[in-house]
């Protein structure tokens, strides 16, 4: 599996960008129409989000789902060449959010599964932010090395989610950003919040590790525009008036920032990733399928 994924990346690293583009738009194209991967749980998850759009606009917005991660795949097997190349031109990261990012002794970036969130890593070490990145454990442990190959850089570290705090908050505090994608329902673990009008249920990390470093938390989100560049773009989550309860806090910056996630879904929703169980099960009783 390792050499099959490794040939496939030097395949679409040596394509020039545009045409390894429009094979994973293809390739996307294909498994909607052959293999559509949870087509079923990705209807319910949109109808839940706009039940004001009929069903001809939710169906558009999903095949468009398809095809923008069949590019977002690419893009993600071309990382060893933009790393190597420390190509910028891909990715506009704007002026004010290095100064931000520098302005700070290590964080938090909270982002979520939309647009390439697999670039933010390697783009903050392109410009000599220092990152770590949270990173899920593939069940092929041949698929999970080339997937943390293709992330480490220079100035980005990855790290199992399961290393616990302590090793993510002494990388806070060796002056490291800690990257965080905190939409995927947490389950009893994690605090309640609203998104587009439901309950989900949100990881605490963000929230606790700041309330036990003292650093800011940054929102990012690295969108895939019309002309098929990036823009990268990231900002201070407001940390003003917290309840002083620690719990309490948590669940108030979890909203916060969930309300930021849904207008950037709001405003790109073919970018989200909506193959995943977002909702607590009560909320899907109902939906019908298509």
């Amino acid at each position: 599996m390792y050499f099959i994924l490794t040939f496939l990346g030097k395949i679409f690293q040596f394509l020039p960008r545009k045409i390894a583009l429009t094979i994973g738009r293809l390739l996307g194209t294909l498994i909607y129409i052959i293999y559509p991967l949870r087509k079923s749980i990705a209807l319910k998850n949109l109808e839940i989000a706009f039940p004001e759009y009929d069903k001809e606009k939710k169906m558009g917005i999903l095949k468009s789902c398809y095809r923008h991660y069949g590019m977002v795949l690419v893009d993600f097997f071309r990382l060893p060449k933009i790393k190597r190349e420390k190509d910028k031109i891909v990715v506009d990261v704007s002026a004010n959010s290095i100064d931000l990012l520098k302005s700070n002794s290590g964080g938090i970036i909270l982002t979520g599964h939309i647009g390439n969130w697999e670039y933010i890593g390697p783009m903050l070490s392109i410009h000599n932010i220092k990152s770590v990145g949270v990173a899920v454990i593939q069940k092929n442990s041949q698929s999970d090395r080339f997937f943390n190959k293709l992330r480490i850089s220079d100035n980005m570290k990855v790290v199992p989610v399961n290393c616990g705090s302590k090793v993510m908050i002494q990388h806070i505090m060796d002056g490291y950003y800690l990257g965080l994608i905190s939409d995927q329902n947490a389950g009893k673990k994690g605090t309640e919040a609203l998104f587009f009008n439901k309950p989900v249920s949100v990881p605490k990390g963000a929230g606790a590790f700041h309330l036990k470093t003292n650093t800011p938390i940054l929102v990012g989100f690295c969108i895939l525009c019309k002309d098929l560049h990036y823009k990268l773009s990231f900002h201070a989550l407001d940390l003003e008036g917290l309840p002083k309860n620690s719990d309490d806090a948590i669940v108030e910056i979890n909203q916060r920032f969930t309300k930021i996630l849904e207008e950037t879904v709001r405003n790109h929703p073919e970018q989200y990733f909506w193959f995943h169980r977002k909702w607590n099960r009560g909320i899907y009783k109902g939906i019908s399928r298509y």
